[in-house]
């Protein structure tokens, strides 16, 4: 346990290495995750909304829809995949979205610390994380031509961001969970469907929190539909 709790520690020098994953908890021991949730060391927090899938050599980032199986009745994930190997229906276990934060004050209660106090390396990267919001939010509004008289309506996705901006599409992911109000994401994609996009990006551009915005319903293609079917 010593050892498991120093390398916690360590990686709370890290920037943004205080959250673990669902998929780094599958490689740990039987009942370790558990432990560490009951002494207070992790706190769950909300999910993630993007995996890495692990059907073929591709290792895409993918963004699975929530369905309900009909066989079982519970909810899964499902992605449906346009490449030639592996393509087709891909169901994603929705526990591979959870997510726990490190909690820093009970391991130094314990007597392990990640670091020497708030520094001005701190504050660097304080000023880091402010410019890489400001750096997605840019994206989001150049992408949709914001300003110019001219709002594209189309979404754009997680993985064209971190293209424009030469980053890891896990990066993209991290910098909206840590940055932006909980849930944006998906307003985002909501208010891609109608001029309450004209808003939200009003907002965006002002820095302000992005509230939930009304929306019209986007009606589905016959083949959404049949794959939606194949779920409810």
């Amino acid at each position: 346990m010593d050892g498991f709790l120093a390398q916690l520690a360590k990686r709370l020098c890290i920037p943004d290495a205080d959250i673990i994953t669902g998929d780094e908890v599958r490689d740990w021991p039987d009942g370790k995750l558990e432990e560490l949730l009951a002494e207070g060391i992790l706190q769950e927090i909300e999910p993630g909304t993007t995996v890495v899938c692990d059907q073929c050599d591709e290792h895409c980032s993918i963004e699975p829809q929530r369905r309900t199986d009909p066989r079982t009745g519970k909810m899964v994930g499902v992605h449906i995949c346009l490449r030639e190997k592996a393509g087709g229906r891909i169901e994603i276990n929705l526990d591979r979205l959870r997510r726990w934060r490190i909690n820093k004050r009970k391991l130094s209660q314990l007597g392990y610390t990640g670091g020497k106090g708030r520094t001005a390396s701190d504050q660097g990267r304080q000023e880091k994380r402010k410019n890489e919001a400001l750096l997605l939010r840019t994206a989001l509004l150049e992408h949709h031509g914001f300003g110019s008289g001219n709002i594209r309506f189309k979404p754009t996705t997680q993985q064209e961001i971190a293209e424009q901006l030469r980053w890891k599409q896990c990066k993209v992911s991290r910098v909206i969970t840590r940055d932006f109000p909980h849930g944006f994401w998906e307003r985002y994609k909501l208010a891609c469907q109608s001029d309450a996009l004209i808003g939200f990006l009003t907002q965006l551009d002002e820095s302000t929190n992005v509230e939930p915005v009304s929306y019209r319903p986007h009606h589905p293609t016959e083949h959404e539909e049949q794959d939606a079917d194949h779920y409810n």
